[in-house]
């Protein structure tokens, strides 16, 4: 699991957050370390608490994540992870897996990733789509199972290219982490194949996975 740092940076007083794990455009450089985190939601959460403090108001001081050591756009050793935004994907309905709720993530969701919509979207909306559409499949008996994906800012890397026709091509590896709203719990493995093996058995939050994503245009 990656490390996550909690950066103090300084805001101008022109610019003005959309949510409070926003960041702007063209941050200044880090001022100090805030905290550090094993998970990416701790540390979003801990910024998110120094944001809405009453005296956040009249300081020019704001709270960003970043993924320290790692080579962002913005800061050579530093990835800027917020602000987070969300998207839903469709995986296979696990055989053996019954959900008690809409927002229920099986753990084995990593086995059967989806391909992500292309449409990002806030926190709620993500979560009142995927209890629209997991209530549709519990009701319907659907194959299909939808899941909330938090995703970081800035990718992990990017490439660039050119054929000879004059096709660029885009290639971006981000990280994603598919989330467990707490409205939600794992569902019943019991009927499971695998329902003696660990995956059973654990609780998690969050799960941290890599995708990459290709664009083409031509020029």
């Amino acid at each position: 699991m990656s490390k996550y740092q909690v950066s103090i940076i300084e805001r101008s007083r022109e610019w003005q957050p959309e949510s409070l794990d926003d960041a702007p455009a063209q941050p200044g450089k880090p001022l100090e370390v805030l905290c550090e985190h094993d998970g990416l939601f701790a540390a979003v959460r801990r910024a998110i608490e120094y944001n809405q403090a009453d005296q956040r108001k009249a300081d020019q001081r704001w709270a960003v994540v970043v993924e320290p050591g790692a080579l962002g756009s913005i800061w050579r050793n530093a990835r800027l992870c917020t602000p987070l935004s969300y998207k839903v994907t469709g995986i296979w309905w696990p055989d053996g897996w019954e959900p008690a709720s809409p927002l229920d993530v099986p753990n084995c969701v990593w086995r059967a990733q989806g391909e992500l919509n292309e449409q990002r979207t806030s926190y709620p909306q993500a979560v009142a789509t995927v209890r629209g559409l997991n209530q549709q499949s519990m009701d319907r008996l659907s194959p299909l199972w939808y899941v909330v994906v938090a995703v970081e800012n800035e990718p992990i890397s990017q490439t660039l290219s050119y054929d000879p026709a004059g096709t660029e091509t885009t290639v971006q590896v981000r990280r994603l982490h598919v989330v467990r709203p707490e409205e939600g719990g794992r569902g019943d493995c019991s009927h499971c194949p695998a329902s003696s093996l660990q995956c059973a058995r654990e609780d998690w939050i969050s799960l941290e996975q890599t995708a990459q994503l290709t664009q083409t245009r031509c020029r």
